[in-house]
């Protein structure tokens, strides 16, 4: 009765479906290097692109699951730097590299009433900061602006922010001759002044301009000058890596050096307060852990008197300081206080030496990404692990062979031009397949396989063979030798509306090891009450035949053998 019980069991998987949550796991060997350095995800209608597979290692319902998690994934063990959505599951959504350059702080932001996908691009092998580009794409993933900064100077890797007013906020770093005198040098050398521009997108003008050296001297710095201040090496005595701007239009900027935040009157340049460092104005109502944070990233206001930080607490010189860890603030100005309203530590307890972020999201959870640590990690509110995710074995974490500078959701639409991906190949069985994937395509809900016996037919000629619902960024049909000789694919939306159409594919070159399907496969697999009446029947149909076979047994012919009757 074992094989009955099994149908049953698959009645009841086709009746619950997929599971779309995936259960965590941890993967020894993933995170131990047995994949290589950068684990990846391999795509047959897609081969060309360089995706990284994630082991999640604690997953909840409660984690944020209807928005996209977008990263830049770079470093020693990738072929090149890549902007890369992935959904909730971890599979991929979109991927692309930019002219072979760096490409860093993947966000979507919203200009004019429509939402954009933005990113730094350029050289960042410039004293850990960058010289380059801001690249806005549209839902399309057509170029729509590249931005630089104002007054003949590079765009840094840092941040970029669009405010409401249109505007939009962008680190700048600039090489200045500076007195040395006061950091032990007896000559005039080189620094890294670091300024906020706030751009006029339209002009390309600079609205608002604010310099780090006309409030801050070197002496503040934690970063010791050592060799800097001599010929091409600059010292970065400051480190701006975050700009916030609030709604009384003054600006919050984070110095990863002064270990320090620094609030700035938008109007006239001028120093409101400092947070933090060696000119700290508050008082610290938590024992001092509200004002020890150290090389720090991505400092935003959350409400009118609350800041987050990415508190990295170390740096590549200082790796086992302290423990990295995601820090909310309650700011109280008045009375110049601050103290800690919730902290967020990784389970895996990870140093995030560079790089690294924190964002609030709608739903009241907390998403930090490790920057230089191929990993993410969202927590509730009050500190709870949530989803524990990484896209690089922790055994490499700090080599900086795989990483990311920020890790952000967002809800994204993405509509691609290119026509979707298909390819004719054999699966993990030697059996013939035809897959098809789309790059960006964040609408399609099912894909029709069409058939054809000419490459040009009418659309009234292809004939739709087979669909399916899209489970995943690669969705594969099994190849009959009953289908016509061309194939193609159609995405679908969940209205049911067509959104593209692949080119076609000639599987002649496969033909004679193919299998008849003897016109009996499903036309969609969709239809779960479809698949549990066959799984019933079939249960039926196992049911009777056994009981017949009982019945048979049971009132077969008995032969007796004749007894003597007298003894021997």
């Amino acid at each position: 009765m074992r094989l009955p019980w099994a149908f049953f069991l698959v009645a009841i998987g086709a009746a619950n479906g997929i599971p779309s949550n995936p259960p965590s796991s941890y993967d020894f060997g993933y995170e131990h290097n047995a994949y290589g350095s950068h684990p990846l995800s391999v795509f047959k209608s897609a081969a060309e692109l360089e995706v990284p597979k994630v082991d999640m290692l604690q997953y909840s319902k409660a984690c944020e699951t209807s928005l996209y998690t977008l990263l830049t994934p770079r470093g020693g063990a990738t072929r090149e730097a890549q902007a890369t959505i992935l959904d909730s599951n971890g599979d991929l959504i979109w991927t692309s590299g930019w002219r072979g350059q760096q490409l860093y702080n993947l966000m979507v932001q919203e200009y004019k009433g429509e939402k954009y996908l933005t990113f730094w691009a350029g050289n960042d092998a410039v004293g850990g900061h960058g010289a380059g580009t801001i690249i806005m794409l549209d839902k399309t993933y057509t170029w729509f602006k590249e931005i630089r900064a104002a007054n003949g100077l590079d765009a840094d890797l840092h941040d970029f922010r669009i405010t409401e007013a249109g505007t939009a906020l962008i680190t700048v770093y600039e090489i200045v001759q500076r007195d040395l005198n006061e950091v032990g040098k007896n000559h005039i050398g080189p620094v890294w002044d670091c300024l906020i521009q706030e751009i006029n997108l339209e002009t390309g003008l600079a609205v608002f301009q604010w310099r780090a050296l006309d409030h801050w001297n070197l002496t503040d710095s934690f970063k010791e000058i050592g060799g800097d201040g001599e010929g091409d090496h600059a010292y970065d005595f400051f480190h701006m890596n975050s700009i916030d701007k609030d709604s009384r239009g003054n600006y919050l900027t984070s110095s990863r050096y002064m270990h320090s935040l620094t609030y700035i009157n938008g109007t006239t340049g001028e120093v409101i307060w400092i947070l933090g460092g060696k000119k700290n104005m508050f008082r610290d109502l938590s024992n001092g852990t509200a004002t020890n944070f150290a090389y720090q990233h991505d400092a935003r206001w959350s409400g009118n008197d609350t800041i987050t930080i990415f508190d990295n607490g170390v740096d590549d010189v200082h790796r086992d300081i302290a423990d990295t860890r995601g820090l909310k603030l309650k700011i109280d100005e008045k009375a110049m206080t601050v103290s800690v309203v919730a902290e967020y530590f990784n389970p895996h307890k990870i140093h995030g030496i560079s790089q690294g972020s924190f964002q609030s999201l709608s739903n009241g959870n907390v998403l930090l990404g490790y920057g230089n640590s191929a990993a993410f990690t969202e927590f509730s509110s009050d500190g709870e692990v949530l989803c524990d995710i990484h896209f690089g074995p922790e055994s490499r974490f700090g080599t900086a062979e795989v990483q990311s500078y920020r890790v952000y959701k967002y809800e994204w639409h993405g509509w691609p031009t290119a026509p979707p991906s298909v390819a004719i190949r054999r699966n993990s069985s030697r059996n013939w397949n035809f897959y098809v994937s789309w790059n960006g395509a964040t609408e399609v809900s099912k894909w029709i396989l069409q058939g054809s016996n000419t490459p040009n037919a009418t659309k009234e000629s292809w004939k739709e063979l087979t669909r399916t619902k899209r489970l995943g960024f690669e969705t594969a049909f099994e190849l009959f030798k009953s289908y016509p000789r061309y194939l193609r694919a159609v995405a679908v939306h969940s209205e049911g509306h067509m959104l593209g159409i692949s080119e076609p594919l000639d599987k002649r070159a496969v033909e004679d090891q193919l299998v008849y399907s003897y016109g009996f496969h499903f036309m969609d697999y969709d239809a779960w009450t479809i698949q549990i009446a066959m799984t019933c029947a079939g249960v039926l149909i196992v049911g009777a035949l056994l009981r017949m076979g009982f019945v048979a047994w049971r009132n077969r012919p008995k032969a007796y053998r004749q007894l003597p009757t007298v003894p021997n």
